[in-house]
């Protein structure tokens, strides 16, 4: 959930208290979380609901390795999906102490403080954040939304006093642009050794000896092999799977899968179909976007890989998505589907 989310939600219920919602990201490097398969299924597991399971996984590979950063991350995140602030705010404070030159923890713990009403709290938690990564944009702007509320607290203080209106003027003036500005920033997971795993605005980084135009190309266009043709009909394939999703169109977004889907947790196809419908007709709105994809060809098969922003009436969360689609009839349908 974002800053900016949460605080509307706290004005609009007149509360200064809530749980927000963090999302887990890859941790690669020198961060080492256990088999890729045990990550998986606990992000399918968080993704699905079952946040109760994915604990008790994430303490059982804890057990095992009680230094396991990622993991500390992860137990953190399911724990405020939960609502349990203070315990994942107790762990996100112990990963600052272990891992101080990380920004994402202190941002996680900024987001988790603003929930609270803890704006001092979350203010100082991110002036860490950004002096630990000066590019780190998205704490900036977390620490904007947070500035924020502070002046809006202050203006409504001085309304109180000003027999004039000058100060509910600019509060109300203030919230205004506040709310026409949409609020996109998310708490972020914590990054791979040298890069982070979810960032904003990122462009490729130029090896010794390629410029920068060519590591950008590199980054963006498809495997030398693959037609533009054929990697067009990939891409249309995932928008129109995009664009059924955020229509919230059951029949339109359950066709863009193949009849012999990969389901998770191995449930029958029948019930997957029915949990999925569940889940998008139970939402008010949708809004699912596709971002820097990468296409990989190999016959009637392909990969494709991007950034997933999605944004509903329940959650706000950006995930590294991969799809595995299958040509059937001439048409991409999807196969298989990761997150992470």
């Amino acid at each position: 959930m974002v800053i900016s989310h949460v605080l509307k939600r706290c004005r609009r219920y007149g509360v200064r208290s809530g749980a927000a919602i963090l999302l887990v990201g890859v941790i690669a490097g020198n961060l080492q979380a256990g088999p890729v398969d045990e990550q998986a299924d606990i992000a399918r597991l968080m993704q699905s609901g079952q946040l109760a399971e994915a604990l008790r996984r994430a303490e059982g590979l804890l057990m095992l390795n009680p230094g396991n950063a990622k993991m500390r991350f992860t137990k953190a995140i399911i724990l405020a999906q939960q609502g349990k602030s203070p315990e994942a705010i107790t762990l996100l404070l112990k990963l600052t102490e272990d891992y101080p030159d990380l920004p994402e923890p202190y941002n996680n713990l900024a987001v988790l403080y603003a929930a609270n009403g803890q704006y001092e709290s979350a203010r100082i938690a991110l002036d860490k954040a950004t002096a630990t990564n000066p590019g780190y944009g998205m704490a900036y702007e977390n620490l904007g939304d947070v500035y924020t509320e502070l002046a809006s607290q202050a203006y409504e203080k001085a309304a109180k006093l000003d027999a004039n209106g000058n100060a509910r003027a600019k509060m109300a003036a203030l919230r205004g642009n506040v709310q026409s500005a949409g609020g996109i920033v998310k708490p972020t997971a914590m990054p791979g050794k040298g890069t982070l795993a979810m960032a904003d605005n990122t462009t490729p980084v130029s090896r010794p000896g390629q410029d920068k135009t060519a590591a950008q190309k590199s980054a963006t266009e498809p495997a030398a092999s693959a037609s533009k043709a054929e990697q067009a009909a990939v891409l249309d394939a995932v928008k129109a799977w995009a664009d059924a999703w955020s229509a919230r169109n059951v029949n339109a977004y359950l066709a863009a899968y193949s009849s012999d889907f990969v389901t998770p947790r191995g449930m029958s196809h029948e019930k997957w179909a029915a949990e999925r419908t569940e889940r998008i007709t139970g939402k008010q709105h949708i809004s699912v976007k596709v971002e820097a994809p990468r296409v990989m060809l190999n016959g009637d098969q392909a990969t494709v890989q991007f950034r997933q922003q999605f944004n509903s009436d329940k959650l706000r969360s950006t995930d590294q998505k991969t799809l595995m689609l299958i040509r059937r009839d001439g048409a991409w349908r999807i196969r298989e589907e990761r997150v992470g």
